[in-house]
């Protein structure tokens, strides 16, 4: 799973990418080393209702004050790229192209209904 995120978290000042879907279920993270902790603090927001205000939106960019928030509309839900201020945005833009075909092709929850998919003898 991660080696779909390596072009995007390689990009100098890209910190995260996360694939929340539609209900706001966190699909899929990585971040960067200075941003492990990020990991664990996942679950402490309402991403449901974070997706449900991004209904109808293809592209985004939230500016903060040294940080920014990229959003792309994919199939699972929404891909979101958190960046530095300084960051290049056209390269993220560039690699969350490439990697929509991969995401569209990923199915939310599947990993786990792999792990207890009982086997037929």
């Amino acid at each position: 799973m991660k080696d779909i995120f390596k072009d995007i978290i390689t990009i100098e000042g890209v910190h995260g990418v996360i694939v929340i879907a539609g209900d706001g279920q966190v699909v899929a993270s990585e971040f960067s080393s200075g941003y492990g902790d990020e990991q664990s603090r996942l679950g402490r927001f309402d991403w449901a209702s974070f997706a449900g205000e991004l209904s109808g939106i293809n592209e985004a960019e939230f500016v903060f004050d040294s940080k920014r928030l990229y959003v792309r509309k994919a199939r699972p839900g929404y891909v979101l790229v958190l960046i530095d201020d300084l960051a290049p945005v056209s390269m993220v833009r560039l690699n969350c192209e490439i990697l929509l075909p991969s995401l569209d092709r990923m199915k939310p929850g599947r990993k786990f209904g792999q792990i207890f998919k009982r086997r037929k003898a």
